[in-house]
């Protein structure tokens, strides 16, 4: 299905990196002696990118096709209601300025169309894989781009809005009262908010961000590992991106938990610089970086627990996106409209009815295997039945019994390498789209 997509930059909603190379900042950062195998393990266990979400509180719900029909439904309303943001996570990074420096920093590249696939392919195994994974799009779109006001964070914040939206409609609706995947803490955009204001905050002399050292693992700084004795110092490693992560993936289910690891960023690192040949420069950076955190953490801290905080919590618990039910008359236009295409093959200048295939269910006496690759038939007749008892609900709904249909054509014709039913499929697809 991703050949019909719209055409994407491929930057996944990175920045290029500017122009103006950073100064040099000579530390040694007091590697010492590599560290050992033994505590290369340990800093592989202790380290903050292996942290997933909570799921103590979290039901089990196995993916399967009513499950799957939603996770599609949320994909395609989610490209439909923020067209302009989503294009920049269709693909893969492929910008070659900064595909290997993403790669680097971030651990769980996804995508749209990689989402796409894998919901294609039957990937997931349960729901809160999915919402994991749209999650990571805004997730590492925040993580990579920390330069100052970038432009690309409030794109992010922005699509997250819209897929915790459809999520919650789509999936938590209908499973209430089961929570199948973590909740975001009800202030996750003000607990945003106080990174961003980190973001901003520079240094005197040279005008460069304070938090640079502190947005990623102190190991990214030191080839990959931990500087000697580190581990033996620090109990919990953290970092602002691993923050944004935990954050924005559904670790933390209170503000308290958010801010606890916000103050652990300076602290380990007064922990272990203090006292050092290194520890001046650090210093410096972490009393600044403190000074500006406690005042956004304590208003944090005062909107929580006030009844302002108290009514947004109540808000973001209970507050459903309405979708408008679409007109029968409307659906059945389009039905029209898609019934008319037709498709020329350029090779033999022959024009025939594209949908001629897809007007009636699929006969099984005659292709007795179809179940074995499709398991939600799908069909033209069905769709204007159901159209004329109006079943759909919303217009996702409609949508999703429209490419199913296409979708099954192209797993089954694929594998049987039925070529012309494929191209017909992906052309009246792209006409319905």
């Amino acid at each position: 299905s991703s050949s019909t997509e719209e055409a994407s930059s491929g930057t996944g909603g990175v920045a290029a990196p500017p122009n103006k190379k950073a100064k040099k900042v000579k530390l040694k950062l007091s590697l010492g002696k590599s560290t050992s195998k033994s505590e290369s393990k340990s800093s592989r266990s202790n380290s903050p990118a292996s942290t997933t979400p909570i799921v103590e509180t979290v039901g089990e719900a196995p993916m399967n096709a009513t499950r799957r029909a939603q996770c599609y439904k949320i994909v395609s309303s989610f490209k439909r209601r923020q067209p302009s943001n989503s294009k920049w996570f269709l693909k893969p990074i492929s910008d070659p300025m900064i595909v290997k420096d993403y790669k680097e920093k971030i651990s769980n590249p996804v995508d749209l169309g990689a989402i796409t696939s894998k919901l294609d392919k039957n990937q997931y195994s349960t729901v809160a894989e999915f919402v994991l994974d749209l999650r990571r799009i805004c997730s590492n779109c925040l993580q990579y781009n920390t330069t100052i006001d970038d432009s690309f964070r409030p794109i992010a914040t922005d699509c997250l809005t819209t897929m915790e939206q459809l999520c919650k409609f789509f999936i938590g609706k209908n499973e209430s009262p089961k929570i199948v995947y973590p909740r975001l803490v009800y202030c996750w955009e003000e607990c945003l908010k106080v990174i961003d204001a980190l973001l901003k905050i520079k240094n005197p002399d040279d005008g460069y961000q304070t938090a640079h050292f502190f947005l990623q693992p102190v190991s990214f700084f030191c080839g990959g590992q931990w500087p000697h004795g580190y581990l033996e110092k620090v109990q919990k490693p953290m970092d602002y991106g691993t923050i944004v992560q935990n954050l924005i993936t559904g670790v933390y289910d209170s503000a308290e938990k958010f801010a606890a690891d916000c103050r652990l960023v300076t602290s380990n690192c007064r922990l272990f610089y203090e006292g050092t040949e290194d520890g001046p420069v650090f210093m410096e950076k972490v009393n600044r970086l403190e000074q500006g955190m406690a005042k956004q953490l304590a208003q944090l801290s005062s909107y929580d627990k006030s009844d302002k905080g108290a009514k947004a919590r109540e808000k973001f618990r209970t507050k459903m996106l309405t979708i408008k039910k679409p007109e029968q008359a409307f659906l059945k236009d389009i039905l029209r409209d898609l019934r008319a295409t037709t498709y020329t093959d350029k090779s033999a200048k022959i024009t025939e009815k594209a949908t001629l295939h897809f007007e009636k269910p699929v006969d099984t006496s005659m292709f007795t295997d179809y179940h074995k690759f499709v398991d939600t038939p799908m069909d033209l007749e069905t769709v204007e039945r159901k159209i004329g008892s109006d079943a759909y609900a919303t217009p996702e709904d409609f949508e999703y019994d429209i490419l199913t249909i296409f979708r099954n054509c192209d797993k089954y014709n694929t594998a049987k390498k039925y070529f012309h039913m494929v191209t017909l499929s992906k052309h009246t697809a792209k006409v319905f789209r």
